[in-house]
C-alpha cells in the first residue's frame, strides 16, 4: 500500500501548478455577474415587480451584481494579503447574491434544484470556493495541506 501512495504522490508532485488555474473559475464567475447586474439596468419597478421582488432589493442585487463582479477580477490582479481579502468578499458576496437567487426565482425541493438547476448551484458553489480559498498566490501555495 505504502507503494501506491508513493506512486500516486509522485505523480501529483510531477503535475505542473498553475497560478493562474483560479482565472477559469473567476472569469466566468464575475461575467454572469456583470451581466445579470448591467441588464437590470435602468432600473424599474416593473422589471422588479415581474420577480416578485421588492425595488429597493431589485436595485441592491443589480449594483451588488456589478460590484461582486469588479471586486473579483481585481482581487485577481491584486496580490498578497489585499488581493485575497478582495476574493474572499466578493467570494462571500457572489454566494449570498445566488442564494437569494435561488431561493427567490427558482426555490424548489433540494432533489429538483440538484437535478433542474444546476447552473446556479455552481455559481453559488464557486462563489463559496473564493469566500473558503482567496486568491491563489496571495498567502500559502497549499503544499503543507496534501
Amino acid at each position: 500500500m505504502a507503494n501506491a501512495y508513493d506512486f500516486f504522490d509522485r505523480t501529483a508532485r510531477a503535475l505542473p501548478r498553475l497560478s493562474f488555474a483560479d482565472w477559469l473559475l473567476r472569469l466566468p464567475l464575475a461575467g454572469v455577474l456583470l451581466q445579470y447586474g448591467f441588464n437590470k439596468f435602468p432600473l424599474s419597478a416593473d422589471a422588479a415587480a415581474g420577480f416578485g421582488v421588492p425595488f429597493p432589493l431589485w436595485a441592491l442585487a443589480g449594483i451588488g451584481e456589478i460590484a461582486v463582479g469588479l471586486m473579483l477580477l481585481a482581487g485577481g490582479l491584486l496580490r498578497g494579503t489585499p488581493g485575497d481579502l478582495l476574493t474572499r468578499l466578493a467570494g462571500a458576496g457572489a454566494a449570498v447574491i445566488v442564494a437569494g437567487v435561488i431561493y427567490v426565482a427558482y426555490w424548489a425541493p433540494p432533489l429538483d434544484l440538484l437535478l433542474f438547476n444546476q447552473f446556479h448551484l455552481m455559481l453559488l458553489a464557486t462563489g463559496l470556493f473564493f469566500a473558503l480559498h482567496g486568491s491563489v498566490g496571495s498567502a500559502d501555495t497549499g503544499d503543507a495541506e496534501r
